[in-house]
């Protein structure tokens, strides 16, 4: 889990790959860790206003998402339950086992969309993905990974 002072490592999929967006969420990025969270797939399918689609991830025993664990205290997670819509039912928490690089499991909690805001998958728009891609670039996820995100959102 965290340490003693109520740390949680968040594990990122979507936009807060990106650096830049995450630092202004919730502030300096203490630790980062590359992993991959087995049993989910990655999808486009999280509704948002104007007809805008956002990341989700879907159970899916097949399948793997990579992204990153970020090291949060919980001021830092209260902020993304702000960000990611929490309290209006657009994304729930949920407690998942990400693997790192070095095979080593390791406790995370991540953001899936709630029910309500499930849709059929769609194309979200390219600043959106375009933060996604770049995140996932400065993490050093797969290429092939980011490739198959990137034709998802064709």
């Amino acid at each position: 889990m965290g340490n003693m002072n109520g740390d949680r490592w968040y594990f990122a999929y979507g936009s807060n790959l990106f650096i830049d967006q995450k630092e202004q969420r919730t502030g300096h990025i203490r630790q980062q860790i590359r992993c991959r969270l087995p049993g989910f797939r990655f999808a486009f399918n999280k509704r948002g206003g104007r007809g805008q689609v956002f990341a989700n991830i879907v159970p899916d025993d097949s399948a793997e998402v990579w992204g990153v664990a970020y090291l949060c205290d919980p001021k830092a997670m209260r902020l993304m339950d702000c960000h990611e819509g929490v309290a209006g039912g657009h994304y729930e928490r949920v407690s998942v086992t990400v693997v790192r690089d070095g095979g080593e499991k390791m406790a995370a909690i991540s953001y899936v969309a709630g029910e309500d805001y499930v849709c059929e998958a769609g194309r979200p728009c390219p600043k959106y993905l375009r933060k996604i891609i770049i995140g996932a670039r400065q993490h050093a996820l797969p290429e092939e990974y980011i490739a198959q995100i990137e034709r998802l959102a064709e």
